[in-house]
């Protein structure tokens, strides 16, 4: 079994990977840190809305242990005509590792901010946002004196509150702003459109039941209609395939991120 994702890179040009809830970003981490644990309980008392600006800050201050991951996932991918469609939002690239043209994020990222309450509104890069480093630069004071969140303000922009532009299960509340992945997708619609009469492997690499119709249902008719494809699931629990597409895909049971950082 170790071979036969070697085997299917070597016999096509063109791969379509899925990046599931197994990549995102393990905060587990941020919880074994004494100060930033700190911070997190205080937030479970009417400060919710501060913990991905807690979890943001943990990210960009220390290392990210999918990184290695990442860097084996472009190192088998780099020469190959590929497109990436992650439901994740949480993904960062500081290595600039894949072009920015060849991935799609429905689920939106944690480089851009929206306002709360304005599905249309303008999209904020957070690095260029002032309001935004002035939370940071919070966060840095309070975690440097034991300080408590209560000194924190909601970061305002044109009488509304600036969040993540990211779709999560958490901020049910947040009307997310579709204009900055929307692009994104008719370009991976496009791009598919031209596989269906090619040699394509499909690779779902931690893709659950999250948000099955982004990924999973779509890359099982993928697989199924294109004569041409072949798929490899890789997945802790979720690994089994439908039986229409069994003969041209492969099930393997185990953390994906395991089995990239070992092909």
């Amino acid at each position: 079994m170790e071979n036969v994702l070697a085997a299917a890179l070597g016999q096509t040009k063109k791969v379509l990977i899925g990046i599931g809830e197994e990549w995102a970003y393990d905060n587990k981490n941020i919880s074994n840190d004494i100060a930033y644990k700190k911070l997190l309980d205080q937030a479970k008392d009417g400060f919710e809305w501060l913990v991905p600006f807690i979890e943001y800050h943990y990210m960009t201050t220390h290392d990210d242990s999918r990184s290695e991951a990442f860097r084996k996932l472009h190192e088998l991918i780099k020469d190959k005509d590929y497109y990436i469609v992650s439901t994740i939002y949480d993904y960062s690239d500081p290595e600039n590792l894949f072009s920015s043209d060849r991935m799609v994020f429905p689920c939106g990222n944690m480089e851009l901010l929206q306002q709360k309450h304005n599905a249309s509104g303008p999209l904020i890069p957070a690095v260029n946002s002032e309001e935004f480093a002035q939370l940071m630069a919070q966060i840095d004071k309070i975690l440097k004196n034991n300080g408590k969140l209560a000194e924190i303000n909601k970061v305002i922009y044109c009488d509304d509150e600036l969040v993540f532009n990211q779709k999560r299960r958490e901020c049910r509340d947040v009307q997310y702003n579709e204009q900055a992945y929307l692009p994104r997708w008719n370009n991976y619609q496009e791009w598919l459109s031209g596989t269906l009469s090619e040699d394509l492997l499909i690779l779902e690499l931690g893709v659950g039941l999250e948000y099955p119709t982004v990924i999973r249902f779509p890359f099982e008719k993928i697989a199924y209609i294109n004569n041409k494809a072949y798929m490899i699931r890789v997945h802790e629990k979720l690994y089994q395939l439908t039986e229409q597409i069994s003969k041209k895909a492969v099930s393997i049971q185990g953390n994906s991120m395991d089995y990239i950082k070992e092909a």
